[in-house]
């Protein structure tokens, strides 16, 4: 996974140069050209293109962590309670949203952008996975593990006092010979057409940005749990 990391890194370093030049030679064509030319709109369809190719190139710099996430404090409550502007979109879809919140807010050392992006992906998986309705339960909370327990990247630094994040569906599930491969880019059980493979691969980037982990459970027929596990920040002194 490191290494896909660091292939991913470069190939969008690379690929952000030339999309530049396509955008910034595509911008001058349209400007220099008189209103109502057709091929204007022709122009404005290869930006368009460009706007999406970027934001993939985003998520390639998000899953090589070369896009260091703000070493701020994010509350990991705080991102699960944005899921209540959701319910009504999933109660047009059958799905009843349950959310199992700790008291407290539950810091953890990182971007809250990218935590609202971690959790926004495991959202839509959780969705996706539920076609004919279901529950969908979102649980944040702290734990304490053993040190064997811990799967940090740098366990020097992460500690044995987590908070974990936990996204359960009660969807079609994920079969055994698919759940290793499930946070490898562009693998996707999804149909055709339908997601782009990277959103995993994304969960599991963020999740190393932060020192943090990714667990899946999963079984056919019964539904999925995945659980990101992030080291606490650490509380000022005197707290």
């Amino acid at each position: 996974m490191d290494a896909i990391g660091r292939l991913a890194g470069g190939a969008a370093h690379d690929l952000n140069n030339i999309l530049g030049a396509i955008e910034g030679y595509a911008t001058l064509t349209q400007n220099s050209m008189p209103p109502g030319d057709p091929v204007r709109q022709d122009l404005e369809e290869i930006r368009k293109a460009v706007a999406k190719a970027a934001t993939l190139t985003k998520t390639f710099f998000i899953f090589s962590l070369k896009n260091p996430a703000q070493r701020g404090t994010a509350s990991l409550r705080a991102a699960a309670e944005k899921l209540r502007d959701r319910e009504t979109e999933l109660a047009a879809l059958g799905i009843k949203l349950e959310l199992d919140l700790s008291p407290g807010p539950q810091d953890v050392i990182g971007d809250p952008a990218k935590l609202d992006l971690l959790l926004a992906h495991l959202f839509a998986n959780a969705r996706d996975a539920m076609p004919s309705g279901g529950t969908l339960t979102v649980s944040a909370r702290p734990a304490e593990l053993t040190p064997g327990e811990v799967r940090s990247a740098d366990t020097s630094k992460a500690g044995t006092v987590v908070c974990r994040l936990s996204v359960r569906d009660t969807g079609t599930g994920i079969s055994p010979e698919d759940l290793p491969n499930i946070f490898d880019p562009f693998f996707t059980t999804k149909e055709k057409g339908k997601g782009t493979g990277l959103g995993l691969a994304v969960v599991y980037g963020v999740a190393r940005q932060s020192n943090g982990w990714v667990e899946a459970e999963s079984e056919p027929g019964k539904g999925s749990e995945f659980s990101v596990f992030l080291p606490v920040a650490p509380r000022p002194a005197g707290t």
